[in-house]
């Protein structure tokens, strides 16, 4: 059962880096220049406010040093690696790690 969870959530979050991917894509175009959303940035675009509650949640739990050289760190990378890397990782650790075995029906030889 979690490795269904960790692979449906791996798509979701690779999905997610792929729109991401073609958003940046688009908006390099657009403006003649390598342009990378970072993940703050996208999160703002989802909630405004979200950044800051996250931020007002993980400080008392991590401290004020490592949200400072953490937090604002992964929340400046671009989306399209924290989201599509995470992604690639979930869903390669919830894959099956033997094959599914195959199934014989009567009547049709293999």
């Amino acid at each position: 059962m979690l490795s269904f969870v960790a692979r449906v959530l791996g798509l979701v979050l690779f999905a997610i880096g792929m729109v991401a991917l073609i958003s940046d894509g688009i908006s390099s175009i657009a403006a003649d220049a390598v342009v990378m959303t970072p993940l703050s940035g996208s999160l703002s675009l989802v909630a405004p406010d979200f950044v800051e509650r996250l931020e007002a949640i993980l400080k008392p739990l991590v401290g004020d040093a490592a949200w400072t050289e953490w937090g604002s760190t992964v929340l400046a990378w671009p989306t399209l690696a924290v989201a599509g890397i995470t992604g690639i990782f979930l869903m390669l650790a919830g894959a099956r790690r033997t094959p599914r075995p195959t199934r014989h029906h009567a009547g049709f030889p293999t």
